[in-house]
């Protein structure tokens, strides 16, 4: 499993926390906070999907495909 796999799981139970509170709107403090935990989360995977792209691949990582 990949970090980016990793971190897309996060994503999923976070939001899936995020339904159960009421009322669902960003005026919610925690409602809020988890919004804005999937959001960073999704920049982390964005970064590291540039980074990889930018790195050359590493000879053991190569043999592994």
């Amino acid at each position: 499993m990949t970090d980016e796999d990793r971190l897309q799981q996060m994503i999923e139970e976070l939001r899936w926390m995020r339904q159960r509170c009421e009322p669902k709107s960003n005026q919610t403090p925690r409602y809020l906070r988890y919004s804005n935990a999937v959001s960073a989360l999704r920049w982390i995977i964005d970064d590291l999907i540039k980074e990889r792209a930018v790195q050359p691949a590493r000879p053991d990582e190569a043999s592994a495909d």
